[in-house]
């Protein structure tokens, strides 16, 4: 009996381990095509993060901007084409913000994140274009070997326990 629960929990140990390499790996993919800017954001000084793409690589970008003290109507994200035209802008409303936009040309594009506030606030800031499905699904596969192997685990911890109690 406890050499049969030793190989399941192995399997379920293996599991949860290509579930998390996978989730490293599936975000390592989405993130290496996307431009990341942090700084402190105040009343005249902006965080700008800027990112060559092109048309005929990806139809759709995205940005996203993260608040550590966010405070509500405070802040503003504006996504510029490489002319320098404004194509979106959004006053962000929560903490983390994501946004898409269309790549209409070929060039720089810019993500501007501006603020009325006359303190400081930590804020990250992402711009790129939108990732495949293949990368998005391999976030997906990944989260849902975690999740067999998780349950797997409890499952054989409560069969090892009804075992003992025999």
């Amino acid at each position: 009996m406890m050499q049969k629960s030793t190989i399941l929990l192995l399997i379920v140990g293996g599991l949860v381990s290509i579930g998390i390499v996978l989730s490293f790996y599936g975000n390592q993919v989405i993130f290496e095509d996307l431009s990341k800017a942090e700084g402190d954001v105040r009343f005249g000084e902006d965080l700008i993060v800027t990112i060559e793409l092109d048309e005929s690589v990806s139809k759709k970008g995205i940005y996203a901007v993260q608040i550590l003290d966010f405070k509500e109507g405070v802040f503003s994200a504006i996504v510029y084409d490489p002319l320098g035209i404004e194509i979106e802008a959004h006053s962000i409303n929560q903490e983390v913000f994501e946004g898409k936009f269309n790549i209409i040309s070929s060039g720089i594009y810019q993500l501007v994140v501006k603020s009325v506030n006359q303190e400081g606030t930590k804020i990250f800031g992402v711009i790129g274009p939108e990732p495949d499905a293949a990368a998005k699904s391999l976030g997906f596969i990944s989260l849902y070997i975690l999740i067999i192997g998780v349950i797997g685990m409890a499952g054989i911890g409560i069969y090892a326990i009804k075992n003992r109690l025999r």
